[in-house]
């Protein structure tokens, strides 16, 4: 309808499964354990259309975001937060907390 997203904000259950590894780990019932579409973003094989930040919910790789407890980027345009933090986007503060 010609809105311009600028900006994607996922609070929670992101789901950043890169491999089998972590798939393994991800925090879900067995019936929704799936590798989805995560890795491709990851591998380069996609890029997220606009800038996304999200934050850790209770359904995670947790291992994963695990290794960036301070936040970072996880795929191209893919930034997570961290267990704590506050980013600058275009002027205004986002803050977010992981977890449950």
């Amino acid at each position: 309808h010609g809105v311009k997203v600028d900006l994607l904000l996922i609070c929670g259950d992101f789901q950043a499964v890169r491999n089998p590894s972590d798939l393994a780990g991800l925090a879900c019932p067995p019936k929704y354990r799936a590798m989805q579409t995560f890795y491709k973003y990851y591998s380069g094989e996609k890029v997220a259309p606009v800038l996304t930040i999200f934050i850790g919910g209770n359904h995670e790789a947790s291992a994963h975001l695990c290794e960036l407890p301070f936040g970072g980027w996880v795929a191209p345009s893919i930034y997570y937060l961290g267990f704590a933090g506050v980013v600058n986007v275009g002027g205004v503060r986002i803050g977010g907390l992981s977890g449950i």
